[in-house]
């Protein structure tokens, strides 16, 4: 059986492995068009911060280890074009110009790119995107070459962590343009409000509902971004406004309209013996009960194990995913899982909302911070939709309650007799978690 896996990061790896550990007579073989396999990219902006100077940590493993593990390994090598009646994928590397890789099962685990529109002057130096390990260490090295005025576009998780990233590298300024009405626009308007309030603190200026309409710049490098309300000193642009499935080549599989390839509970695809993980592809989705496009390391990996045991004869089915994430913006935490009350609002659902404050742990007990839930759940059966919360500390952990409850289909009621551990310097008597929870009428 041969398995050709196109793309080596945490999905396609995660595959290979399990398909080379669980049937060692199989022949495993990745394109990896980069240089680089199986790296942990959540973990970029903490090199670009300075809290580790080890960029080789964020290497998961190298190439080597799967090839001594039986997986051949081609890094450099893209792939080109797919045909699906013959099995064979074309493709293209610098070492041997253009081959074609024969394939029994097929995995595309090709990820993501970041989008880069048409600005004018989007090709003048010290303008990046953080998307691999040598975009961290370019953008590294800018900053402390010149510790000058950092302009973010977008005011996502990326941009909001490459913010924190510059304020504890101590550039001149920090500006995040973001073309929406607020920034972290998937949790609801409270929460990115509190994000702004946080890095206002921080000096950092963020101008939501402004659009960038190019760069202007000297001797090859910007020194300016121009929107369409003003024009700003830059001496390195961040681009961070999303990112597209890297599955132009995939001919005519069936995707979705942003290009991400959709997949059952399986991972199979519209095409035979052909399987999409990771961020190129789509999961279902625990509540809609349909394919999303959520691009999360946590999905990835799970999808590319899956995968690996789909393609082995074991039956599967992964339809649990619930988009949940956590997020530390300078001395606040966020969380979310579930729905939103923007996204429940939008599938026309019938919710009510419940937001509350209650502390991280007992009172008498030093520094208790103060914890904001907001709950959606259905306005008649009570069961949980949605969970946002956000708080100084002892905040995020808590979604995890929350993501397990949604995935069970818990009502309010169930979740707020549930038996959670207590000691005062963990939580009260009855945890934050509950107190929401028994609040929701």
């Amino acid at each position: 059986m041969k398995v050709l896996i196109l793309g080596g990061n945490p999905a396609g790896m995660s595959a290979a492995s399990r398909i080379k550990r669980k049937a060692p007579e199989y022949e495993v073989t990745v394109l990896e068009k980069s240089g680089e396999v199986s790296y942990g990219a959540c973990g970029l902006p903490y090199y670009v911060a300075g809290i580790n100077n080890n960029l080789d940590l964020i290497r998961v493993r190298k190439a080597p280890e799967f090839e001594s593990a039986g997986i051949c390994v081609y890094t450099g090598c893209q792939a080109t074009g797919i045909d699906y009646e013959r099995k064979a994928v074309t493709a293209r590397s610098g070492q041997y110009g253009e081959q074609e890789f024969s394939y029994d099962k097929l995995v595309i685990a090709t990820g993501t790119s970041p989008k880069i529109p048409p600005f004018k002057g989007a090709a003048l130096g010290n303008i990046h995107c953080l998307k691999t390990l040598q975009d961290a260490d370019h953008i590294r090295t800018i900053i402390e070459a010149c510790r000058g005025n950092v302009v973010i576009v977008g005011g996502g998780y990326i941009g909001l962590e490459i913010a924190e990233a510059c304020i504890m590298q101590k550039v001149k300024s920090v500006r995040i343009i973001e073309a929406l009405d607020a920034v972290l626009n998937v949790f609801d308007t409270e929460f990115g409000d509190a994000v702004t309030e946080e890095l206002n603190k921080h000096n950092v200026k963020v101008q939501t509902g402004e659009f960038v309409q190019g760069f202007e710049g000297e001797d090859g490098k910007v020194t300016k971004i121009v929107t369409d309300k003003g024009t700003y000193d830059a001496d390195l642009v961040i681009l961070s406004i999303g990112v597209t499935p890297n599955t132009q080549f995939t001919g005519d599989i069936e995707k979705l309209k942003n290009g991400a390839i959709v997949t059952d509970t399986a991972m199979r695809t519209s095409k035979p013996d052909v399987y999409a993980v990771g961020d190129c592809a789509t999961v279902y989705h625990r509540l809609t009960k349909k394919p999303a496009f959520i691009a999360l390391g946590t999905n990835a990996n799970k999808q590319g194990r899956l995968a690996g045991d789909s393609i082995l004869g074991k039956e599967v089915c992964f339809d649990r995913a619930l988009g949940t994430t956590m997020l530390r913006c300078m001395g606040m935490e966020f969380a979310k899982t579930g729905f939103s009350e923007k996204e429940a609002k939008n599938l026309g659902l019938n919710y009510r909302t419940r937001t509350v404050q209650a502390r991280s742990h007992a009172r008498y007990y030093p520094e208790p911070y103060t914890i904001t839930i907001k709950l959606v759940y259905d306005a008649d059966s009570k069961v949980i939709l949605g969970a946002q919360i956000m708080g100084e500390k002892e905040a995020a952990w808590r979604i995890d309650v929350f993501a397990c409850a949604i995935d069970r289909g818990m009502t309010t009621e169930e979740l707020g007799y549930l038996d959670l551990g207590y000691a005062p310097m963990f939580a009260g008597v009855w945890d934050a978690i509950q107190i929401a929870a028994n609040a929701a009428k």
